[in-house]
Parts: structure tokens; C-alpha cells; sequence
């Protein structure tokens, strides 16, 4: 009798673990390889489950052995993948996706999250029309949540208690929520912002007075909803782990103030191993664990499942720009329409999952050292943007334009850059107009301290007028022109906003603008002008470029904005030459200093072309580190092998050998 009593608390001890989560061994914050699938279930998918192969799935996981799975279980239209007892289910069923997954991931101990559509679901607001966002005009969105009513509370939340209590999933990925986010003129959401502002009205449109103040309250009631559900789960399982798509990223560039668990977002567009650069930066300094998402494939119709598969090194790139910045990384994956496991290339998996994790010792937890630091500046994101959260910016171009110049970058949102300021060699602003006017002033003390800074923009020069001993002349405006100089190797020409400045006796200058595509035809008007200002410098370029370097990449560009930074920083930390197809970052993990070395050759800039599988190595690299003392060991990794090298005047000097996709020096005391 005493052993069937023992028996039976064994047994409802493992039920407990297994509905709780609590058998999870690793939380986000430990994980750094997955895989994420869903499909958008609708009413039309009919025996969802009927071809689900777990011989297949186990194959697949015993290959690849992820840290987690991230599978369907509700997507924008609405419609459950699993059988819900609480929201609306697909047409059919033949057996429980949901309880397969569950059941093959438990098998191989791998936790499981689920996709799950936040504010966007049109089936819901179709049977509840009084849970809808408003638009200005007065109608409902057909298909997005208000912040307040009963879709959190009625739906969202029971539905995910549900899949913890039945299914015992680990964690959520809550897509289609800030980056979806709008101005929600329902009568809730507008009698707070009137009960707060103590203003008579709501403002329609951008010129109406207060709209400013309008959009923020949109902000802080996403926040607010976000903050409610997050605090409803953890309630209910502590150890539950969960994130909303994009959230603290790049499209909400604020400090997390609201207990999400991890960070993440999908990288679903052309040009993703830039694309993945910009975001990761924009994701690291958040102070959570983070992760990227690459989309396996370029959707051509995404509904109907037909795509274009990425190869094994577009991926590998991808991974290297996200793992080199400290982040996680998953790669995505449709099922099929009936929910099940979709096969896919293992071989090509299980590849990418060794190329990962033999960088892991070398990337997980490891920290940027400070070197160039972009401004991505909450105030001037707040005054080009009209909307709530989801639209990025527009610094991406300035990005990779200093990444293709081999330097060490980090994205520094306000909150970072009042904390940070002092560590970085050289601060960029690119192309913002206003500022936070107590940032602005720091800023200021920081160049006169001895700082350097760098202006990109035409009319963010403006901005820095009274900074600058030049002479405005007129209003910025778009223009085609030429910009160049021999010492920057041509002459480009350029649709792009320009800024007319003649520069004084004592402002070094750089590049000219040219009246014809011809050295002979030189204005008076310069590309750039350096300056004194206190201890400090200060550099100037008088062009947008960020979106014609998106556009149309030219070295000439390059070579404009590296001549003016060799001017404000005659000596840095670091120097990487022999390829113009290499990002680079610099980092340390505990003892030890990496310089990692991305190739970032290859087509995926280019529209016309989805898929490439071959990649040339780079050339032989040249690399100069300013080291306090003679390091003990240096190694390329993950191979192990050791380099030579040479160690002068607080300078160590390494030859790389040509980087396939991604190398790492390990440089040890």
C-alpha cells in the first residue's frame, strides 16, 4: 500500500513539472540555437495533424538539438492550430498538433514555446466588433485589438493559460503586437488620454496641436496592455518565458520597463545579413537576452507555402552578424497546412546548428567594447514617426555604411548614450534633426572634453549650427549632384538633400561638390568639414546618404566618411584591412579579447537573386589592435589554431588567413 502511495506521488509530482514547466532546464537567458515554425492557421485548414511524421521530427531534433522549438499555436488570422476549448479552432482536426509537438520535444528534453498572434486577430474581432482598435475615422480595424477591452482578458490570457495548464508549453513569442500597434481612437482609450492631458479634444492628424502628446499615450497604453498580460502569466507560472515580436527593439527604441523575458524579432526582408547587423545592434544593449530570427526562405506567396529556401551560407551569415553581437539566433520555418512538421534539408541543419554552436564559447555572453557609438536618438525618432510602435528608422544605411568600413559599431538609444557616452572614441548622428536638448548638452561636454563627433545629414547639420564656424547658405533641398574627390577615389552622383555650407579659414574640409561629373568643374561648396571645438572634434558631412547608400552602394562614399573619421581619429583601436567585404566587431569575455571577422560578400543586396550557395573567401587580412601588454596567446577560432603575430609600441599585429564566413581571434593574456 505504502509503495502504490509512493507510486502515485511520483507520478502526480511529474504531472505537476510537466504542466507547470518546471522540468525546463533551459530559460531563454541559457539558450542560443532554435527553430521557430508556424503557418497562420485558418478555417479552411482542414485535419490538422493527419500527416504529422514524428519520425521525422525526431530525426530532425536529434540532429540538430536545438535549446528550444517554437511551433503554431494562433496567428493573425485567429484561428487556433490546436483544439482550444476557449478561442476558435481551424476547420478540423484528425489528432492535437499541439500535443505532438509537446510530446516528441519531452521526449528529446528540448523546451517548447508557441507563435501566437497578439493584437492582430481578425477572427476575434470579427465576433467581438467591441474589442477592436478605432481608426481616426470612426470605423473599427477589422483585424487589431484595442489596447483596452476584452481581448486580453477574455481571450489572450485564458488562451495562453490554457496551453500552459493542458499542454505544459514552456514559453510564448507574441508576434503580430508592437510592431502592429496603431492609434486606437476608442471611446476607453481616448477618455483616459482626456482624463490625463486635461485637453478638450483628441488630435486626428499630425498638425493638429497636442498630436505629440496623443501618440505618447498610444505608447504608454501598448506598454500598459503589455505589462497586464506579461504580469497575468507570470502570475500564473513564474517560470514561463515570454517575449512580444520586436518589442525594445529597433521599433520600440526605449528601455524595457516592462518584465518581458527575453528579446526578439524576425529578419524577414531582402539583404538580411545587413539587415541582421542593424538589428542585433539595436538589440544588445537592452539588458535582456536576446535573439534574432531568420526567415529560412523569401516568401513568394506566403500563404499558399511557396517560397524560395535561403541556402546554407546566407544563413551561416546571418548567424555570424547576430552571434558576433552577443544574441541568440533561430531560423524559421513554415509547417504545412495541416500543422505538421514540413521536411526540410537536416543535412544543411544540422550543419548550421555545428557552425553555431562551435562559436558559441566565443560569442554567448561576451561584450562590445566601445569604439563608435550611433545615436539613435528617441526624440527624433518620435518626430518622424506618426504612429505608435513598429516603424524602424532610418539610419540602416549609415549602419552598413560603417560597418563596410571595417569599424566596430554598437547602436546607442538615449538611455544607453546618457550612460555610455564617455567610453566611445567616436559618436555618430545620422541624420536626426532634434535631439533631447539635456542629451544635446552632455553631448556638447563630451567633444569639448575631448570627444569626437560626427554629423551625417543636411539638415542635421543645421542643427549643429552654432557649433560650427561655416557659413549656411540657403535651405538644404533634394538635388541630383556629384560628390567626390580624387583622394576618395571618383566621383559619385547622388539624388540626396544637401546642406551648402563655405567653410572658414581654420575647418578642414573633405571631398567637393562638382557642377559636372569632371575633377575640372570643382565647386566651393565641401562634401565635409572638420573642426576644433574645445578639446574635441568635430566632423561634419553635409549629405543624407543613408538611404542612397541603401539604394546604391559606392565606394566612394565610403572613402568620403573614412577620410573625415581619419581626421577626427588619426589613431584608433583597431584597424582591419585587405577586404572590403568584412564587419567587424570587438569584444571580451572574461579574460580574453575577440575580434571577429564576418564575410559579407555574396548577393543578398541584390533583389533579382533569393538564393546564392557559394561564397568567395576574403583576402588575406591585415589586423592592428592596440593591446595595454604582449599577449600570452592568440588563436583563430574556432579551429584553434594558433596565429603569429607581433607586438609594438602597445599595438599587436596579426595576419589573418582568408575568412570563409566567419573567423574569431581569441587574443589571451
Amino acid at each position: 500500500m505504502r509503495k502504490r502511495t509512493v507510486e502515485c506521488l511520483l507520478v502526480m509530482i511529474s504531472l505537476f513539472l510537466f504542466l507547470t514547466g518546471a522540468a525546463q532546464h533551459k530559460k531563454r537567458a541559457d539558450s542560443f540555437f532554435g527553430f521557430h515554425f508556424d503557418f497562420h492557421a485558418t478555417e479552411k485548414d482542414r485535419e490538422l495533424g493527419k500527416n504529422f511524421d514524428t519520425t521525422l521530427l525526431g530525426e530532425f531534433l536529434r540532429r540538430t538539438r536545438p535549446d528550444y522549438i517554437q511551433v503554431d499555436s494562433k496567428g493573425h488570422p485567429g484561428y487556433s492550430s490546436y483544439p482550444t476549448k476557449v478561442g476558435y479552432s481551424a476547420g478540423s482536426f484528425s489528432s492535437d498538433p499541439l500535443r505532438i509537438w509537446r510530446s516528441v520535444t519531452q521526449k528529446f528534453d528540448i523546451p517548447l514555446y508557441v507563435h501566437y498572434s497578439g493584437l492582430w486577430d481578425a477572427k476575434a474581432i470579427h465576433e467581438h466588433p467591441e474589442w477592436a482598435r478605432i481608426n481616426a475615422d470612426g470605423n473599427i480595424d477589422s483585424t487589431k485589438a484595442s489596447y483596452e477591452g476584452g481581448y486580453s482578458t477574455e481571450l489572450m490570457i485564458p488562451q495562453l493559460k490554457e496551453m500552459i495548464d493542458v499542454y505544459g508549453i514552456d514559453g510564448a513569442w507574441i508576434d503580430g503586437d508592437c510592431w502592429s500597434t496603431g492609434l486606437d481612437y476608442s471611446p476607453a482609450n481616448m477618455q483616459s488620454f482626456l482624463n490625463k492631458t486635461k485637453l478638450s479634444y483628441v488630435p486626428k492628424k499630425s498638425s493638429d496641436p497636442g498630436y505629440q502628446l496623443w501618440t505618447d499615450h498610444n505608447r504608454d497604453a501598448y506598454r500598459t496592455y503589455l505589462r497586464a498580460y506579461i504580469d497575468s502569466i507570470h502570475h500564473h507560472n513564474p517560470g514561463f518565458q515570454i517575449a512580444s515580436n520586436w518589442a525594445y527593439s529597433s521599433m520600440m527604441p526605449v528601455p524595457v520597463d516592462v518584465p518581458v523575458d527575453f528579446l526578439s524579432g524576425d529578419v524577414s526582408a531582402a539583404n538580411c545579413v545587413y539587415s541582421s547587423a542593424f538589428q542585433a545592434r539595436c538589440l544588445a544593449l537592452q539588458q535582456r537576452p536576446w535573439d534574432l530570427m531568420a526567415w529560412s526562405f523569401f516568401p513568394i506567396d506566403f500563404m499558399a507555402g511557396i517560397h524560395s529556401p535561403k541556402s546554407l551560407v546566407q544563413l551561416q551569415q546571418e548567424a555570424a552578424q547576430v552571434m558576433a553581437m552577443g544574441g541568440g539566433f533561430q531560423v524559421y520555418f513554415q509547417q504545412n497546412r495541416d500543422a505538421s512538421f514540413r521536411i526540410i534539408d537536416v543535412e544543411a541543419m544540422s550543419q548550421l546548428a555545428a557552425y553555431c554552436r562551435q562559436r558559441e564559447p566565443f560569442c554567448k555572453d561576451a561584450a562590445v567594447v566601445p569604439q563608435v557609438g550611433i545615436w539613435y536618438s528617441l526624440y527624433g525618432w518620435k518626430q518622424k514617426n506618426e504612429g505608435v510602435y513598429g516603424w524602424s528608422s532610418h539610419m540602416e544605411g549609415i549602419t552598413s555604411l560603417l560597418l563596410d568600413n571595417r569599424y566596430s559599431v554598437e547602436i546607442l538609444m538615449d538611455h544607453h548614450l546618457q550612460k555610455k557616452m564617455e567610453q566611445y572614441s567616436l559618436i555618430v548622428i545620422p541624420e536626426w534633426e532634434q535631439f533631447d536638448e539635456k542629451l544635446l548638452q552632455q553631448l556638447s561636454d563630451y567633444v569639448k572634453r575631448g570627444g569626437r563627433l560626427l554629423v551625417i545629414g543636411a539638415a542635421a547639420s543645421r542643427a549643429f549650427s552654432s557649433w560650427l564656424p561655416v557659413k549656411f547658405e540657403g535651405r538644404d533641398s533634394l538635388l541630383l549632384l556629384n560628390a567626390g574627390s580624387e583622394k576618395a577615389g571618383g566621383i559619385a552622383g547622388l539624388k540626396t538633400r544637401w546642406q551648402k555650407v563655405i567653410p572658414s579659414n581654420i575647418s578642414e574640409t573633405e571631398g567637393r561638390i562638382y557642377a559636372q561629373c569632371d575633377y575640372r568643374y570643382a565647386t566651393q561648396y565641401p562634401v565635409a568639414t572638420v573642426h576644433p571645438l574645445g578639446k574635441g572634434f568635430i566632423g561634419v558631412v553635409y549629405l543624407d546618404i543613408s538611404s542612397a547608400y541603401q539604394q546604391y552602394k559606392t565606394p566612394v562614399l565610403n572613402k568620403l566618411v573614412a577620410d573625415v573619421i581619419d581626421r577626427l581619429l588619426p589613431e584608433r583601436d583597431l584597424y582591419v584591412e585587405g577586404s572590403h567585404k568584412v564587419h567587424v566587431v570587438l569584444t571580451r569575455k572574461r579574460r580574453s579579447t575577440l575580434v571577429h571577422l564576418i564575410n559579407v560578400g555574396g548577393d543578398h543586396a541584390n533583389k533579382s537573386i533569393m538564393q546564392y550557395d557559394e561564397l568567395s573567401s576574403t583576402n588575406v587580412l591585415q589586423v592592428k589592435l592596440h593591446l595595454a601588454s604582449k599577449p600570452g596567446s592568440v588563436k583563430l577560432q574556432p579551429e584553434g589554431k594558433k596565429l603569429s603575430f607581433k607586438y609594438k609600441d602597445s599595438y599587436l599585429y596579426m595576419k589573418v588567413p582568408p575568412v570563409p564566413v566567419y573567423s574569431i581571434i581569441e587574443i589571451k593574456p
